[in-house]
């Protein structure tokens, strides 16, 4: 086995974990990156990639770090689902695997992801739906509703609405709701995750 068709059947993999990524989609449909939410989930996926392969021994909490990271900068966006520490377990172990060449099992194990159309492409086209309060005017070109690829945003937002995502100022609206003065001279300090 090359160095080649390690990178090559790798980045095969996240491809397929990262189009299956419900959250991040959702993320992109419903407008949380704006206009460019599709280009941005490519850039995070290809970031990942590089990532995982140019760092031998990365932890599942480091990955899982930048990951949080990202979605939070670009997409504005929490998942609190577990979704990313499953993710990032995921593509640790398949970067493992690929690194033995056990691409029977890794092949047998993705072919039981939904098969869906890979929408992480700029090819394919996403039509999403502004974040509210976002000037939309500017967006009607986008919003022709071509796609050549079928993929329209649902029209409920029951999906959005059952995956435990918060966009960062719901969080700190709660936060600010919860919070308690603390006696002069102290400092009150809060991590984000739970």
């Amino acid at each position: 086995m090359t160095q080649a068709d390690f990178h090559n059947n790798f980045r095969l993999v996240l491809e397929k974990i990262f189009n299956n990524w419900q959250n991040l989609r959702l993320a992109v449909e419903h407008g949380m990156g704006g206009r460019n939410g599709q280009q941005l989930a490519i850039e995070i996926m290809d970031y990942t990639y590089k990532y995982c392969i140019g760092n031998e021994n990365i932890t599942q909490g480091e990955l899982q770090d930048v990951l949080e990271d990202l979605l939070d900068q670009e997409f504005d966006t929490i998942c609190e689902d577990n979704s990313i520490p499953e993710i990032c377990r995921n593509l640790l172990r398949y970067k493992t695997l690929c690194l033995k060449g056990e691409y029977a099992l890794i092949e047998s194990e993705l072919s039981k992801l939904p098969q869906g159309k890979d929408w992480l492409r700029p090819d394919v086209k996403i039509v999403y739906t502004p974040v509210a309060g976002e000037d939309s005017s500017s967006d009607e070109d986008d919003e022709s509703g071509d796609s050549e690829d079928g993929m329209e945003v649902d029209e409920d937002d029951s999906d959005l609405a059952s995956c435990s995502r918060v966009t960062r100022s719901q969080t700190r609206r709660k936060q600010q709701e919860e919070f308690v003065e603390p006696e002069p001279g102290w400092t009150t300090v809060r991590t984000r995750r739970k």
